[in-house]
């Protein structure tokens, strides 16, 4: 028979933990953002993937901050284009809708 390993059954045996850190961008009185960390200093689970949340990002300290800010700040830039391409549709739906009721007769009912 084998060594015993000194594991238990239930036993965490994968190194699936690391320190995580919080980063936010936060708008000043100017109106500029700027990404600042918040450190946790506490061991989570390491996920598959990571995104952010509105102007949140929980992230692996081992990332580092300057990948950590580019990936939220082009995560909320990818976002906002997106919102801006569904508006532009939007609009020129709602032009066409508009451009048919104004060939309408004024006299109508």
């Amino acid at each position: 028979m084998g060594k015993n390993s000194g594991v238990k059954p239930g036993e965490q045996v994968a190194s699936n933990r690391a320190l995580h850190n919080d980063m936010q961008l936060v708008e000043d009185t100017n109106g500029e953002y700027d990404a600042v960390v918040f450190h946790v200093d506490r061991y989570t689970l390491i996920r598959g993937e990571y995104y952010p949340i509105g102007k949140n990002f929980h992230y692996p300290k081992i990332w580092g901050r300057k990948y950590a800010a580019t990936k939220l700040i082009e995560d909320i830039m990818a976002d906002k284009r997106r919102s801006i391409e569904e508006a532009e549709s939007e609009l020129i739906k709602l032009q066409k809708c508009l451009d048919k009721v104004n060939l309408w007769s004024d006299t109508d009912q």
